[in-house]
């Protein structure tokens, strides 16, 4: 998809219609500080406004039918959008009269990438944490990175930086509607490949076709080769598409430059060895439990490394990521129960937590889990079976919409009865509400148990409401 013509080289006055929502208050944050003048439009005032007028850009709470006029009241030469609030043909028209250039998040993102060498992340599962860590691990190395990231890195604070001297643009890099495919990443990685957003993709192949495209088109192509499906085995679409382009791999098998090894999981902790040929760069320690971390970190090392970081200073660096919020973010402990909340919502992301989890070595890993999407749950409703599996106790809220029109005779219950299917003995819960979940939570956990609440919704609220009442009333 052709960009309309419209760029960033001189300072512009830019509008942002969504400004409250994660993805497009961090882009506001960057073009701030990139020195344009930055105005905002939303339908409520979000938790992001505080960082937004911290950084000058001034955002504003307008009818749903104004959010695109607030654009040409301030004068604005580009007006960008979220996907939430796509603009009508009135808008479009009205851009065009008033000499507008209307773009979409991938599109004002784009015209971002295109002022600085960019590093792209991407991939199906571990985007998120793969970019967090490469920022954090170059900013401990004293680097200064600018970078966007998907959630706000513990370590770093703020999920987006701009840096005054020139250097690299680490993103995050969305694969689910294709938008990736228009960074122009000079660097391009790949986490990995795995069925997801299937109603856009249709199928797995257009998938692999999609990242061969996107790493093809970079200078250098990262590719970490493990199968998320499975511990210690090479995934041969990852292999195939890295091999195509002649990509540096990361993983566990043999074939891998960086190959991963002697993972151990201890509780919030990873450390692994990292071989590169004969050399040995480990061992290497984050602040997450997990292979999938363990895997991602190497991954983060290697990009670092073509930067021009030196491996022993990458290894040194990445021992600063502690996580993100909403991935694997540790809320609280109660009563000898630890509660971690995280963001996995598809089979790959939710059998990587609950695989790490049960080699961190706590007595019981006990899981809400709130299925996002009909179509989603409809789709991948066997292998959510099999990932939910992975718990040593399990309960399933209903199915949390996301927008969508529900479809009959499919409920979060049907989950249920994939867990049995997959293990018939399985201590399997159906927790309609999240008020359902907690009374059974209240009733089910004990001392030396991890809580994990799990999902895209509003399951997020769950640990956090038990850790709250535990901690009683704020003095």
């Amino acid at each position: 998809m052709a960009e309309p013509a419209a760029d960033l080289a001189a300072p512009r006055a830019v509008h942002l219609v969504g400004i409250g929502g994660a993805g497009i208050s961090a882009i506001g944050i960057i073009l701030a500080a990139m020195g344009h003048q930055v105005t905002g439009s939303d339908v409520n005032e979000t938790a992001a406004w505080p960082s937004l007028l911290e950084a000058g850009v001034r955002p504003e709470v307008v009818a749903p039918g104004e959010l695109f006029a607030a654009a040409h009241a301030h004068g604005a030469a580009i007006v960008a959008h979220s996907t939430a609030f796509p603009p009508t043909e009135r808008d479009l028209a009205d851009a065009r009269e008033a000499g507008c250039t209307v773009l979409d998040r991938a599109g004002i993102l784009s015209l971002i990438c295109a002022a600085r060498p960019t590093v792209a992340v991407s991939g199906t599962h571990g985007k998120t944490s793969t970019t967090a860590m490469l920022a954090t691990l170059l900013d401990a190395a004293g680097t200064d990175p600018s970078y966007l990231v998907g959630a706000k890195p513990v370590g770093l604070g703020r999920a987006a930086h701009w840096a005054d001297a020139p250097g690299s643009f680490v993103v995050e890099a969305d694969e689910s509607d294709g938008t990736f495919l228009r960074l122009g990443g000079d660097i391009a990685v790949v986490t990995n490949i795995d069925e997801d957003h299937l109603d856009y993709w249709r199928d797995i192949d257009a998938i692999e076709a999609a990242f061969l495209r996107f790493l093809d088109e970079a200078r250098v192509g990262v590719v970490c080769i493990d199968d998320p499906r499975g511990d210690h085995v090479t995934d041969p679409r990852a292999l195939r598409v890295a091999r195509a382009v002649g990509a540096i791999t990361v993983g566990e098998g043999p074939e891998a430059d960086l190959q991963v090894h002697s993972v151990q999981v201890d509780l919030l902790q990873t450390t692994f060895g990292l071989r590169r040929g004969d050399q040995e760069l480990g061992p290497v320690q984050v602040g997450t439990p997990g292979r999938h971390h363990a895997r991602n970190a190497a991954v983060a090392i290697a990009v670092a490394v073509e930067l021009g970081v030196p491996a022993d200073e990458a290894v040194r660096a990445i021992a600063a990521y502690h996580g993100v919020a909403r991935r694997f973010e540790v809320l609280g402990e109660v009563d000898g129960t630890t509660f971690v909340d995280d963001y996995a919502h598809n089979p790959g992301k939710v059998r990587a937590l609950l695989a790490s989890a049960q080699e961190a070595g706590w007595s019981r890993v006990v899981a809400v889990f709130q299925p996002h999407r009909y179509t989603r749950t409809r789709d991948l409703l066997g292998d959510f079976g099999a990932a939910l599996a992975l718990a040593d106790v399990i309960a399933i809220s209903d199915i949390y919409a996301a927008g969508e029109d529900p479809i009959p005779g499919l409920t979060g219950r049907s989950l249920v009865q994939e867990v049995l299917e997959v293990r018939p003995w399985a201590e399997v819960a159906w927790v309609p509400t999240l008020d359902d979940a907690a009374a059974w939570l209240r009733a089910v956990l004990r001392p030396g148990d991890l809580c994990l609440t799990v999902g895209a919704g509003d399951v997020s609220s769950l640990g956090r409401r038990l850790v709250a009442e535990a901690e009683g009333p704020a003095s």
